[in-house]
């Protein structure tokens, strides 16, 4: 099967250039001229939506299943008559942290609950894991707080020096008073998100998909990966 990666940006880069070898696949760069291919692919988005209406024409065509790695877009929204995976983030630790949160975060979204977010400069998307957070504690994403300042990563949240350009850090406070509560999210580079787009490729493969919109912490909930 032949697997397509759409973008031109550091994730889209990383996983090309990334050991994501997937048994009877083929790793390529997706190019305009693929939308006439009469085969059903995996396609995966991580681009700025510019390629995006011509990729959602192919799934549709072919039924091949659609992973969006990139935040903001339609595809969040739309009722796809193809498999669409929606992945604002691929780690799949901190994925499984995450549904932890959407299962149990009931119990502790009546506290005073503070969200920090930090990712490298270049990021201008919204912050699609910090919002998840966000919904599954109640808290409004307008009180996330986002970090972009390199001397401020790197000197007061501890972001090493060479992985400031490639990185995302989540820290949530929960308090009660005197007590006080501390979650904290590292990751560092792109191994980590390369690692969980094969796991997730992997999940696609061993499953059948129904012809309709998934969120990643689905497949999390359901055991799939």
């Amino acid at each position: 099967m032949k697997i397509f990666i759409v973008g031109s940006g550091k994730l889209a880069t990383a996983i090309l250039s990334s050991d994501v070898s997937v048994a009877s696949c083929e790793l390529l760069k997706w190019e305009t001229t693929n939308k006439s291919i009469n085969e059903k692919c995996i396609v995966i988005h991580a681009g700025s939506g510019r390629q995006l209406t011509e990729c959602i024409a192919f799934c549709s065509r072919t039924k091949s299943v659609l992973i969006e790695l990139s935040t903001g877009l339609e595809t969040e929204k739309m009722s796809p008559d193809f498999p669409l995976i929606v992945c604002p983030n691929t780690s799949i630790l901190l994925l499984k942290t995450l549904n932890m949160l959407k299962k149990f975060g009931s119990n502790i979204a009546n506290y005073d609950i503070s969200i920090v977010e930090s990712h490298q400069s270049t990021k201008t998307t919204e912050p699609g894991t910090a919002f998840n957070i966000a919904d599954s504690l109640r808290v409004p994403h307008n009180k996330v707080v986002s970090i972009r300042d390199p001397e401020i990563q790197q000197h007061k949240i501890g972001i090493p020096k060479e992985f400031i350009g490639r990185h995302a850090y989540h820290k949530i406070v929960i308090k009660d008073k005197s007590d006080e509560v501390t979650i904290e999210t590292k990751v560092l580079g792109h191994n980590s998100y390369t690692n969980g787009v094969k796991t997730i490729i992997e999940a696609c493969l061993k499953h059948t998909l129904e012809n309709k919109r998934y969120t990643i912490l689905e497949l999390v909930e359901n055991e799939m990966i």
